[in-house]
């Protein structure tokens, strides 16, 4: 007698076949999973790793940034950097600039930080008033700029740079260098830091008071010069247009301006009282021995002096003394001066 075949039921087959087919593609997709998660997780699971100065040039896309991250070692492979700014719509919105990244940061973090912009950088204050040297150290001291480097393009190369068609005067950019609060991406180097400055110069200062420096006797590289010593006499707005009105005026009769702050830029170190020998010193800068401006502006100028400059006070002053307050007094005569300074001595 023949013993039975017994044929395994057909459904059952086919939910074999579907249970493989399930544990498959659960086994695949928990490995994309796993291998997305890797994508987008940091490099380092060190909070401390040091930071690394990325530059993304204008222009590029998430690959290519992608490209340059994975370089640099800060993403795993130049995809996570694509699939992190997919994942949160960031694509097309990376900005150029200079970003300070660690290896512990995860490649959506890195997206979100360049969509935003927060490049890296510190806040660099200039004050008015400043000269190239001063700004030169204090670039020295935040560790923003080498000082030396620094001083040789802003004293001796001024003609290299260009604005909008606007080139500096002078190789000397003293007086050019427009005092401000600025951010200052970190690693910038002097050049890219100085046109900065002459940027906001030509936007400040060049373009709204143009047509004003065209009809000023010498132009505008007179009218800085001669804010540039308002700037560093000056301690209150209100006398500014006053002290651009005594030089003015000077000017016009031909008499030696006699401006102790033209004395203490010719000194090699900067004097806050000066003495008779100081007012000898053999200097083209000595506006007590040599008539008319000096050869360049003493310091950099903010936009008030400048103001003040092209535009001084209607008044006959020829003199003027630091009275109290900070404000001066000011005279029409020598005998009217030497009163007012016997006043201010007296108040002392």
């Amino acid at each position: 007698m023949q013993s039975p075949i017994y044929r395994t039921p057909r459904r059952v087959s086919r939910s074999a076949s579907l249970l493989v087919t399930l544990l498959i593609l659960g086994l695949g997709i928990t490995a994309g999973v796993i291998y997305t998660l890797q994508l987008l997780a940091p490099m380092s699971g060190n909070k401390n790793a040091p930071t690394v100065l990325v530059t993304i040039p204008p222009g590029k896309s998430a690959r290519q940034i992608g490209e340059i991250l994975a370089r640099k070692h800060l993403i795993r492979k130049s995809y996570s950097f694509v699939l992190a700014s997919r994942m949160d719509h960031l694509s097309g919105q990376m900005r150029a600039g200079r970003y300070e990244l660690s290896p512990a940061m995860p490649p959506r973090q890195i997206a979100a930080l360049m969509a935003l912009g927060e490049t890296a950088s510190r806040v660099l204050t200039i004050p008015e008033g400043f000269t190239v040297r001063q700004i030169a150290h204090r670039l020295g001291q935040q560790n923003l700029a080498d000082e030396t480097a620094f001083l040789d393009l802003a004293q001796q190369q001024g003609r290299t740079f260009t604005v909008q068609g606007w080139t500096p005067p002078d190789n000397n950019l003293e007086g050019y260098l427009y005092p401000d609060t600025y951010d200052v991406s970190k690693g910038a180097t002097p050049r890219e830091i100085i046109q900065m400055m002459l940027d906001n110069f030509h936007t400040r200062v060049f373009v709204p008071l143009r047509a004003q420096a065209a009809t000023y006797p010498g132009g505008l590289t007179a009218a800085v010069t001669l804010a540039s010593l308002v700037e560093r006499e000056a301690e209150v707005d209100s006398d500014r247009p006053l002290i651009a009105a005594v030089y003015a005026n000077r000017l016009k009769i031909g008499k030696r301006l006699e401006c102790d702050a033209t004395v203490q830029y010719a000194l090699p170190e900067h004097k806050k009282r000066l003495f008779d020998r100081d007012l000898r010193v053999n200097s083209l800068y000595n506006t007590y021995r040599h008539a008319g401006l000096p050869p360049t502006p003493i310091a950099n100028p903010g936009l008030p002096s400048i103001e003040a400059a092209l535009k001084p006070a209607s008044v006959p002053y020829l003199y003027y003394v630091a009275g109290p307050g900070g404000h001066h007094l000011f005279s029409e005569t020598f005998s009217e001066h030497q009163e007012a300074i016997a006043r201010v001595r007296a108040t002392r």
